[in-house]
């Protein structure tokens, strides 16, 4: 196996630049002529133009194992000296390279001593400072506060150290250094003498340093993911402790004090490309869509303290480089902040315009994967960064619109982002139970996903305005407010303390702010009438897509043009209103029962505008993969492949670990992937369940170190984890509780019927019972939610299907699973 792998990894050193060393402990007796292995190596460097330069034993026992390996042109390194290390039975290759570091930079950062400030004096001053403006506006908020923090915190330039800071290392710090102090002493000591007594003593050293670290820690990880408030937090925490560097890679090849520039001018000729694009192409005019009839939203409702104060306080505690103060120093001190702040929103909506001091983003860019190269600029995507009070204010504004849209039907239904109860799960319930369905019934369906470049980037604001006023019935003042949120707004590339020049943003929607995404929402609604005219079922998350069709065998040509001709007016709506169907990435795959495959030659692509789409075997669907036979079993492939590498991960570092600790990283980390859509893997066969409940057993393994032959199932009831086919029915009852309550997704609402029998009976009928729809196949129909929610549903106990709330009904649920798969 080396053999043959060691010449592609020689192959991947012949396309690097620069001087290339390899160095390591190969195992191969390259002193000793006879040596077959040694020769094939020797000779495989040959061909390759490598030579080896370590020439002395390595080993106590006289080879030469490890190895020095360079082009002989490049000559960079010599090896000064080969030692005997002090315990291992390798020797120790001294190698001197030759070569030009370059000088360190030295890197400034403006920073504010926060800890220090006197609380009572601050919001004392900070009231003061406030009171001087009577009418108050936000670049006024933002000057006061800022004149406040630099009296209390002024800013000054420090030198920041390259040396990484040791985090843990204050805990036992006397203790360690002492410690440290005595193992060097005594290797000192037995360098000199050479001394089996001195041996011991230095081992015994060494071994209590390594104690002395280890219990280090262990208290301080313990500490910090006890207190994590969020994945995010245990994940950048995980890395921290696997040695994994979580900080954003950035383009070499241009100069560090240009990069911003760079990187602004990249986004916005980007965004402009498109848009040239867009406008060079010929285009049909498409009507703006279904005129709006009711009463419109022509006016703003003022809020009052104590809304803003629970908007505020439900809020994230992010904080903004263009925030006048941090966030979490605002909470403090909200109680004099808050007057100002309802003003501020109040003023806004009452003028109809944003204010535009809120209309900057900082823009800070990331690498779209860790895999892609990070010198080309066309893998990073900015990410957005908007002052706190911008969006309270969006905040505030959303709330009454989505009370003017609620109330006049004028969502989407089947577009799930965004909406309180829709998530991508029960979009991904609903695609597949209408796949599941049609293959049910012998049909063959074709499910095809949308890409689109830049989505939010390219939004005509024209064309939005418009489609406000006539299709969702927004007037008067509250129109004028959203033509002045969208107008004029500019965004500034930060990069390590620097910042490019304001850049003019004439299209799209903010992204990072809180009415963008809804925005590109209600801009593309009217595609939901062009896919009902060819009869397409359709679901949408944000800019993500998905058209569906199935037909009978006899006429799949029928189908295929069918969805040939939707996507086609898809697309013509599309370059009509300024965005890009990106045809190249737009997936197509065939559905189908493993009978019919056989008995039907599909094509192989289908023709999008100028692409030929492949189909293919399997597709990413909202983070989840779905092949041709809705087989699952790509799915839990990929489950397992990502729980193994966080029990890998974690495993690592569990020594580190108390169980508390680990319990909360393997409930973060490897229960939310088992847990993420398992609606749909019910019915599922039994060997693939059987995998992802070998994954659960061995997360509870790793957090109650427990040994492979021990019975988990005590273990499991211990830690009051359901198994995994009772996890799947959970969530199945969960989304059928919200169906019927109408607290989720009408979708799912309409997928469950309540049964209704022929005659009343004497005793009054269950009106919680639902009714189970006739299906075909069990490997399909009895797998779809229409049938899988009734099942559930209709097993659980009549007190818990009448539970009052939700939060009652969960907890019951629980309860119940929990004692059927344990006793």
């Amino acid at each position: 196996m080396f053999f043959d792998q060691m010449p592609e990894l020689l192959d991947q050193c012949n396309l690097l630049h620069g001087h290339v060393c390899l160095l390591g402990d190969f195992n191969f007796h390259v002193d000793c002529p006879q040596d077959r292995s040694a020769r094939k190596l020797l000779d495989l460097l040959s061909t390759y133009s490598l030579r080896q330069t370590v020439e002395e034993p390595t080993h106590k026992h006289g080879h030469t194992l490890d190895l020095v390996i360079e082009r002989p042109s490049d000559g960079i390194h010599r090896v000064s000296e080969v030692t005997r290390a002090l315990e291992s039975d390798h020797f120790c290759v001294l190698i001197q390279f030759d070569m030009v570091l370059p000088s360190p930079v030295p890197v400034y950062r403006v920073v504010r001593n926060l800890r220090a400030i006197d609380r009572v004096g601050f919001q004392g001053d900070l009231s003061m400072e406030l009171a001087r403006f009577e009418d108050c506006s936000a670049d006024q908020y933002n000057t006061a506060l800022n004149a406040v923090l630099d009296k209390h915190a002024p800013a000054s330039r420090r030198k920041v150290s390259s040396r990484k800071v040791t985090p843990w290392f204050g805990l036992l710090g006397d203790e360690l250094l002492q410690a440290k102090k005595e193992r060097r002493r005594a290797e000192r000591e037995w360098k000199v003498s050479g001394l089996t007594v001195y041996e011991q003593l230095y081992r015994k050293a060494k071994n209590f340093v390594t104690f002395i670290v280890h219990k280090a820690k262990s208290m301080f990880y313990t500490t910090q993911i006890a207190q994590a408030k969020s994945s995010k937090e245990l994940y950048h925490i995980t890395n921290d402790l696997c040695a994994r560097s979580s900080a954003s890679l950035l383009p070499t090849v241009y100069p560090s004090a240009s990069l911003p520039d760079v990187f602004s001018n990249y986004f916005v000729t980007k965004v402009e490309k498109l848009r040239d694009d867009l406008d060079s192409q010929p285009s049909v005019p498409h009507p703006l869509g279904t005129p709006f009839s009711g009463d419109p939203l022509a006016s703003f409702t003022p809020v009052t303290e104590s809304e803003v104060r629970k908007i505020l306080t439900s809020s994230a505690p992010k904080t903004c480089d263009l925030d006048p103060i941090p966030t979490p120093l605002l909470f403090e001190c909200l109680d004099v902040v808050l007057p100002t702040i309802t003003k501020i929103v109040n003023d806004s909506l009452a003028s109809g315009s944003f204010p535009d001091v809120h209309k900057t983003a900082l823009v800070t860019p990331l690498l779209k994967k860790s895999t892609l190269d990070h010198n080309e600029l066309k893998n990073f995507r900015p990410v957005s960064n908007l002052s706190f009070v911008s969006k309270i204010i969006e905040k505030v504004v959303l709330s009454q619109l989505s009370a003017h849209l609620t109330s006049n039907n004028l969502f989407n239904p089947l577009q799930s982002a965004y909406r309180s109860g829709h998530s991508t799960e029960t979009a991904l319930v609903k695609i597949v139970n209408d796949l599941l369905l049609a293959l049910d019934k012998g049909k063959v369906a074709i499910l095809t996903l949308l890409d689109l470049s830049a989505a939010f980037d390219t939004i005509d604001h024209g064309l939005l305005i418009s489609r406000l006023e006539h299709v969702f019935g927004v007037s008067d003042s509250v129109l004028l407010w959203f033509s002045s949120y969208l107008s004029n707004r500019t965004q500034t590339v930060s990069i390590n303390n620097s910042t490019s020049d304001p850049a003019l943003l004439r299209y799209g929607v903010p992204q990072g702010s809180v009415l963008g995404p809804v925005l590109f929402v209600l801009y593309t609604t009217p595609l939901a009438d062009i896919m009902a005219s060819h009869s397409v079922l359709h679901h949408s998350y944000a800019d993500d897509t998905q058209l569906q069709k199935s037909a009978d065998l006899k006429s799949f040509d029928t189908l295929m043009h069918s969805m040939q001709e939707c996507i086609l007016d898809v697309k013509s709506w599309m370059t009509f209103n300024k965005l890009k169907l990106n045809d190249e990435k737009t997936e197509v795959m065939a559905a189908s029962s493993p009978r019919m495959s056989t008995s039907i030659q599909l094509p192989e692509s289908i023709t999008i505008g100028n692409a030929v789409v492949p189909f293919s075997v399997s597709v990413k669907n909202l983070g989840v993969t779905l092949d041709s036979h809705l087989t699952m079993n790509a799915e839990v492939q990929n489950i397992t492949r990502a729980v193994n590498f966080e029990l890998r991960r974690i495993g690592s570092i569990h020594h580190y670990l108390s169980e508390e600790a680990a319990l909360t990283l393997v409930s973060a980390f490897n229960r939310s992937r088992l847990d993420y859509c398992n609606a749909l893997l019910y019915g599922c066969p039994q060997y693939l369940l059987n995998r992802l409940q070998k994954l659960q057993n061995n997360a509870a393994r790793l957090v109650l170190r427990v040994r492979k032959s021990e019975h988990i199932s005590p273990h499991l009831q211990a830690l009051h984890w359901l198994p995994i086919e009772s996890r799947i029915k959970y969530k199945i009852a969960c989304l059928s509780y919200g169906a019927l309550t109408q607290t989720g997704p009408a979708y799912l609402t309409d997928m469950t019927q309540t049964y209704t029998p022929g005659r009343t009976l004497r005793s009054s009928a269950d009106t919680s019972i639902l009714s189970t729809p006739r299906v075909n196949t069990k490997s399909f129909g009895e797998r779809s939610f229409s049938v899988s929610a009734p099942l559930v549903w209709n097993s659980l106990p009549v007190t818990l299907r009448h539970s009052a709330s939700s939060g009652s009904f969960r907890t019951g649920l629980k309860t119940h699973l929990f004692s059927l798969a344990y006793t």
